[in-house]
Formats: C-alpha cells, structure tokens, sequence
C-alpha cells in the first residue's frame, strides 16, 4: 500500500503508510527491549497491537517552504521520508514544483534539490545508504530539447475542455502523476532520445510492489499534440488512428531494433509485415514493413549516416531501404551465410512478429 498523500498548505503533516516509522525514538528502544526479553509483557503487546501508532517518538519537523499556490506533502515510508511541494494541476494531474528533500532514515539524508514542474533543476545533492553525497546539476532545458524544432519548456500534458491534450512534439522531461483513481498513474516523459517521445507508463501499484501494469512507449516527435480521453497512451493512440506505438517492457531484449548511434529509429511494435525470399545466390533476405511514421523516420535518419539493426539482440547486415511499387518503404536485410545463425535468425522473425508471404 503506498503512503497516504495529505496535503498542507500551512503546517507540516506527519504521514505514516504501511511500515512507516518516525524515526528510533524512546518507543522503538522500548519495544526492542520487549522483543529481546529486557522489557516487560505490557509493552510488548503495546507494540505487537500497535505497529505503527507508538504514544511517543522522536518528532520530524518541516523543513522546507513552499512556493505560494503549491501543496506541501510529508510522506513516511518504512523509515525514510520525503518532503516536496506538489503542484495541482486540471484533470487529476499533479508535478512536483519547488523544494525537496529525503532521508533513508533519520538522520541519513537522501536527495535535496528543487524540482521546476515536474523535473529535477539546479544543483542537488545525492547521498546513497552509506551517507556518500555528490553534488549534480541538472539544467533547465537537456541540449536533446534544444536542438528539437518542436519543444516548449512547459508540461507536456494539459487538461482542456474534458481532454487531455498531449504534445508529443515537446516532449519536456517531465514526471507527471494522474490522481483520479485508487491507482495514481505516473507517466515518466522524456528520455533523451533525438528521434521520438519516450514515455513509461508506472501505475503506482508496480511502482511500490512490482508485478505487471507497466509499459514503454516510443512515439515519434512527428506525431505532434493529440487529444486523448485518458493517459492510457496503449488504448488511445489505436483509437485515434495512429500506430501502436507502445509495447510491454520484454525481459528478455527487443526482438528487432533499428537504430543510430545507440538510440532507437523502430523496433518491434513498429513492424506491420515481414517476408522471408531468397537473393540470387540462394540466401534469406527478410524484408520487413513498417508502419508510416517510423518508416518515414527511419528513411530520414538514414539519409544522415548508415543504420544499424539488432535481431534479436544480434546485429544483421543492412538494412538496405527500398520503395516499391506502391510506394511503401521497405527494409530488407540479407540473412546469415552461416545455416544455423540463420535458422536463429528465421526463428526469432518468425516468434517475434509472423512471417507472411507479402506485404504488398
């Protein structure tokens, strides 16, 4: 269960989720000395009947101001804490916007730094578990966004006229949380790449405990601002007409990625048809369709040096870019001249997406 979110505009809150605690206070002495026998039965059944709800501990206090308009939130999970300043925003969304600060436990700080709607800005101080602190910078704009014709320096998401309004052009790092449901949804924005909106998709359950739920998402920056019903990008975007651009996390790789200089172009949700024929030399060449945007992507891209493809985390000759007769962009690669490797390549095309006899 996460930790209850209670909101303050004026006083510092104390907030206690499952297995939270304030902190060692005279009442964890206590009922460690209960549970090693140097304590009486009275206070061993306070403790065993109330975990969480000790009469006495050493009290937290605030320590951080918010911004005017900004919500203070004071978590507690298991030892650590959190404090930060959240931004309520239309249609269930809400950033972090001002000071933060963290602890693993008291007296062993986390993180401390100051988040500008939704992203980390200006110099933190990181600290791990064994109180080793260095100092990071994190700039308002990454130099990616920059050189992006598309991106504001603004949330990349609104809530207008019932509609959330999401513009995959800008694409601004961001993280980002919809809180209209038991399960808040967090959507983490923004990764770096030059080519598309990389976008993970956390519910909140399998942020705190693990488990399924969670996707990743890679859209080009071409698809622009789109209004959608809900943040559930899986659901939306096939709904809107576009691609299916998003794909559960594998745990065992990507079947097909192409890509430049370590950053993807398309990979496997991108493919729309694969074929298997034969060169005049008597070797497979699969040939794979894309869908228009990543095609199109993929085709600029490579005007600007060669690509390099992954199948199934091996890398193939090619691609070598052809159009046909119709007028769709193909991507055809020579399999290997070693049976076996191909027999594995064969196989992986086969699992990964289906082979057909065209794709015409």
């Amino acid at each position: 269960m996460a930790p209850k979110r209670v909101a303050s505009m004026s006083k510092p809150v104390r907030v206690f989720g499952q297995g939270a605690s304030p902190g060692r206070s005279t009442c964890d002495a206590l009922c460690a000395s209960a549970f090693t026998r140097r304590c009486g039965l009275p206070i061993l059944l306070l403790c065993l009947l109330f975990p969480a709800a000790h009469p006495c501990f050493a009290e937290w206090t605030k320590t951080i101001e918010c911004p005017a308009g900004r919500v203070y939130r004071d978590e507690r999970k298991y030892a650590g804490r959190e404090e930060f300043c959240e931004l309520l925003l239309p249609g269930s969304l809400v950033v972090k916007d001002g000071p933060y600060r963290s602890w693993f436990s008291e007296g062993h700080p986390g993180r401390e730094g100051n988040y500008k709607e939704g992203r980390q800005v200006g110099v933190w101080k990181e600290c791990n578990r064994f109180d080793r602190c260095k100092q990071t910078v994190y700039e308002p704009v990454f130099p990616a966004e920059k050189q992006r014709p598309g991106f504001k320096p603004q949330i990349p998401v609104s809530f207008v006229n019932g509609k959330y309004v999401f513009d995959f052009a800008s694409c601004r790092s961001t993280w980002i949380t919809q809180m209209n449901s038991q399960d808040p949804i967090n959507l983490n924005i923004g990764h770096g790449s030059p080519y598309r909106c990389e976008i993970s998709y956390i519910p909140e359950s399998v942020l705190e405990r693990g488990g399924e739920g969670d996707y990743y998402c890679e859209i080009p920056f071409t698809v622009g601002p789109r209004e959608l019903n809900s943040l559930d990008l899986m659901r939306e975007l096939p709904e809107l007409g576009l691609p299916q651009f998003c794909r559960r996390i594998s745990r065992t790789g990507e079947q097909i990625v192409i890509q430049k200089e370590g950053f993807s172009v398309a990979t496997t949700v991108d493919v729309e048809c694969a074929t298997i024929g034969h060169d005049k030399a008597g070797r497979e060449v699969l040939t794979i369709k894309l869908n228009q945007y990543a095609a199109n992507l993929a085709k600029e891209v490579g005007r600007q040096g060669p690509l390099t493809t992954l199948l199934c985390l091996d890398q193939i000759d090619g691609p070598k870019i052809v159009v046909d007769r119709s007028g769709s962009i193909l991507f055809s690669y020579t399999a290997s001249a070693n049976p076996i490797k191909a027999k594995k390549q064969r196989k992986c095309v086969a699992e990964a997406i289906g082979i057909q006899a065209s794709c015409h």
